[in-house]
């Protein structure tokens, strides 16, 4: 049960990851929504980056 869960929400940030470019591309670069999206993007790659294990990088 729980590694079905993991599984679901694993794939649930890589659909993000691949569906969210497309959507961000819809506003402009400085706006509001696209900095948001953008925002989303860096934290999904950052919990990938953890849930593997992998070092994170350090915070600006």
């Amino acid at each position: 049960m729980l590694t079905r869960k993991i599984d679901q929400a694993l794939d649930a940030m890589a659909a993000c990851q691949d569906r969210v470019p497309a959507l961000r591309e819809i506003y402009r670069a400085d706006s509001p929504e696209s900095l948001a999206l953008g925002n989303l993007l860096e934290a999904v790659e950052r919990a990938r980056r953890v849930l593997r294990g992998e070092t994170a990088p350090t915070a600006k």
